[in-house]
């Protein structure tokens, strides 16, 4: 399948006091590439509404092995390839103007029915899960302790409108930010994530009463967000 390559200024809305790119806006970019390149190759959003699906994401890993400053252009290329008969595993890097390539996503997607939200196996969405791309994972895959301390209770939050998307659930983008959110400040390893994985295990919907919790080894922290039994949410975080 072709490669899309498309060029992005970095905005001022998209960047920290920094003036670095921030991580949850690296997510969203990965998510309009994917969108982007789902529709030029005929399986992207109004395909899928059709048939009544929709594609999800349920894992995703990012690194930085460098955030873009405000203003920088930067280039970002994407493909897919297929990871089981349910999943396909989509690619997105990010490079600066000499090439060099300063971020990159390795990322899970499932096709759903948009009413009942079960899983609809690829071929049965009439998508060949034979086709795949030489998909490069992430340089330095994050390392787990065998063992986390019990997660420390950050916060009680109850799920905003302001994030909830167009599939109408809560946007991947927003655990992200709600774990950095309510971290406590003496709790951070590190200045900001190098590189993070983020698995997605139930939807969250507007409204809903959630939890975030964190636990911390070394450079570390994983971070739970749950509706008090069952878990939706569960982040590693690796910091710089």
């Amino acid at each position: 399948m072709e490669d899309l390559v498309l060029t992005h200024k970095v905005a001022s809305y998209e960047c920290g006091e920094d003036h670095l790119l921030k991580p949850e806006c690296f997510m969203l970019l990965c998510q309009e590439m994917a969108e982007s390149h789902a529709q030029l190759h005929g399986f992207g959003y109004d395909w899928g509404m059709q048939s009544r699906m929709i594609w999800v994401e349920v894992q995703g890993c990012f690194e930085f092995l460098r955030r873009p400053t405000w203003k920088e252009t930067v280039t970002l290329r994407t493909n897919t390839g297929t990871a089981s008969a349910l999943q396909a595993r989509r690619f997105v890097e990010m490079s600066d103007t000499e090439g060099r390539v300063i971020a990159r996503a390795d990322l899970l997607w499932v096709l759903i029915n948009f009413d009942t939200r079960r899983p609809i196996p690829l071929r049965r969405a009439k998508l060949d899960p034979s086709v795949t791309s030489e998909c490069p994972p992430i340089t330095t895959p994050l390392t787990e302790p065998s063992a986390w301390p019990e997660p420390q209770p950050d916060a009680d939050i109850t799920a905003p409108r302001r994030d909830v998307d167009f599939n109408g659930h809560i946007n991947n983008s927003a655990y992200l930010i709600w774990a950095l959110d309510t971290l406590p400040a003496e709790a951070r390893p590190g200045a900001a994530p190098a590189r993070f994985r983020l698995q997605f295990r139930r939807e969250s919907f507007c409204g809903e009463k959630l939890q975030v919790k964190h636990a911390t080894v070394g450079k570390l922290t994983r971070h739970l967000i749950t509706d008090g039994t069952q878990c939706r949410a569960e982040l590693c975080i690796e910091w710089a």
